[in-house]
Parts: structure tokens; sequence; C-alpha cells
């Protein structure tokens, strides 16, 4: 079984050469207001379309990627890092009741897409330094946990 999500999207060309990176590999269907990628790295079937009116309301999403060892998340943060992709500084902090190496990606329609690496599981929802759930530009806590 794999998860399967369809976001809308204000470029469809800019948001294949995004994810192509993020990924690390082309997609498996494009055309002119449609791509899918299927990444052989996850379990995921991920869609986009094009609807810019529609991507403008989802940006407050809460959307990540779980990566199962230390190693994957430092390689994927080092090949993100040098395409100039990362968004934000990486941080070990607590959020969502877990103690997390993190990092976020920003697509060019805005999706922010947190990378990270579960460290421990905590009784502590969220620390009081943290950045949970929150974007590069705001600075308020949102409630996405």
């Amino acid at each position: 079984m794999r998860f399967h999500t369809s976001l809308p999207v204000i470029n469809i060309k800019d948001t294949v050469a995004f994810y192509r990176v993020l990924f690390d590999e082309p997609p498996v269907k494009t055309k002119s207001d449609y791509a899918k990628f299927l990444p052989a790295d996850a379990d995921l079937n991920i869609s986009f379309h094009h609807s810019p009116d529609r991507a403008k309301e989802m940006r407050s999403l809460h959307l990540g990627f779980e990566l199962t060892d230390q190693s994957g998340l430092d390689n994927t943060y080092q090949r993100l890092k040098e395409a100039g992709l990362v968004s934000g500084t990486r941080d070990t902090t607590v959020c969502c009741y877990a103690n997390q190496d993190k990092f976020q990606v920003t697509d060019p329609n805005g999706y922010e897409w947190e990378l990270y690496y579960l460290l421990d599981d905590t009784e502590e929802s969220i620390s009081s330094d943290t950045k949970c759930c929150t974007s590069p530009t705001d600075t308020t806590t949102s409630s996405c946990c």
C-alpha cells in the first residue's frame, strides 16, 4: 500500500523541477497541466495539477517526509542544501510529541515540506523555543500536530 495525494499548483514546470531534485528522480508522468511522481524511496504516489486559485488556499497544509535513519536525513539535507532548496535552519526540536532532527524545503507553490528523523517520542507537545509547524516567514505556531 502506498499513500497518495494530489496537490493543486500554480506552475507545473517549476513544480516538476523542484520535486525532481527533492525526490532525486524524474516524474513518471507529465502533461501540460499535470505531473505524477512515484519516489523509489517512499511508499508515495504524489501528483500535482494546475489550479492556481486552489493552490493559494492549500499552502497551510502540514506536509512532511519521515526518513528512516539519521544518515538518510544527513545525506538528503546535504543534497538539498547544495541544490539551494533548504528554506530555514536545521534543528533538533520537540514538535508534535516527538524529538526530531529536521529541516524544511518550500516548493515553488509555497508548500512547505518538513523532512525529519524521529529521535524519540516525548510527553511534551511543543518545546517553548521550537519553530514547530511554522514557515520561515511566519513566527506564530499553528495547530498542526
